[in-house]
């Protein structure tokens, strides 16, 4: 109903005067622009709620196209390594900080396989039936001065022998020499590795570990060479082997913990949340009967 307003004898109570439609048509803005301020406020939320789905999915594209690539490399590599009976080929250097213990440092024999060889197809080990050279490896580790960088490093220039492998000091002495010398050359792999403080320490560490198992063990064949175990009683692998030689499995196991990849809004809590990604690769290669 029209509210009551005066009039004149010439109009009737039933129509409202020229001041009462302007009143009206006011309240009538003052309401649709109301409902204008709320429909704003829904579709900025909807905006806020889109365009943090997009660095979700941006963040963890990034994320997970690194991390393929550097898995992939990885298992490349671990699969055309070098390995003998003195060594396995891949070979998992852990450091020990406060009683807790880090495999984060995988080494390859990998002769020729980094970038400095000009075929890509690897050349021929110096001493094929021995321990292999510091020059024919590919370690892959954090980077000792930035922690959330994962790189692959090689020693093009430094021929020595490595240690045997299962002299754990003197492969921890080596690495750590070798990430310290300036002739080490260093390919970044990713930079959006994870990085944690280790309980009792201040400074950080990357958040990758690897580990590797043999089949047969190092300590099977350690038996049979001491004549405590038989040749056919070694746990093969697939039980694939013969009178004069049998084949051996070196799996090695990979785990990323890598960030996502673009600059988050700081409201954004999932920005916080560390991505696991996870890789496996093995290498098989014959034991000969001695």
């Amino acid at each position: 109903m029209w509210p009551l307003c005066k009039s004149t004898d010439n109009e009737s109570h039933s129509r409202p005067t020229r001041s009462c439609r302007r009143a009206f048509t006011l309240l009538e803005l003052m309401i649709a622009m109301t409902v204008m301020l709320m429909v704003i406020g829904a579709l900025a939320g909807l905006a806020r709620t889109v365009e943090q789905g997009y660095e979700y999915s941006e963040g963890y594209g990034i994320a997970t196209q690194q991390a393929r690539i550097t898995l992939d490399r990885i298992a490349q590599n671990v699969c055309q390594a070098t390995a003998n009976e003195q060594f396995p080929g891949c070979l998992v250097v852990a450091e020990t900080v406060n009683g807790y213990r880090y495999p984060d440092a995988l080494v390859l024999w990998r002769p020729g396989g980094d970038a400095s060889s000009p075929t890509g197809l690897g050349r021929t080990p110096a001493n094929p039936s021995g321990l292999p050279c510091f020059n024919e490896l590919l370690i892959y580790c954090p980077d000792p001065n930035a922690p959330n960088q994962f790189v692959e490093l090689t020693a093009p220039g430094d021929a020595r022998t490595v240690p045997a492998a299962n002299d754990d000091a003197g492969w921890q002495s080596a690495l750590a020499a070798l990430k310290k010398n300036a002739g080490t050359r260093s390919v970044l792999l990713t930079d959006l590795l994870r990085t944690c403080s280790t309980s009792g320490a201040g400074n950080l560490r990357g958040a990758v570990r690897f580990e590797t198992r043999l089949l047969p063990s190092a300590g099977d064949w350690a038996s049979f060479k001491a004549g405590s175990a038989k040749w056919m009683d070694l746990p093969w692998t697939q039980n694939i082997y013969g009178p004069q030689a049998g084949l051996r499995q070196v799996w090695v196991r990979t785990e990323l913990q890598l960030m996502p990849g673009v600059a988050w809004i700081e409201s954004n809590k999932a920005a916080a949340e560390a991505v696991p990604y996870l890789g496996s690769a093995a290498l098989y290669y014959q034991l000969t009967h001695p």
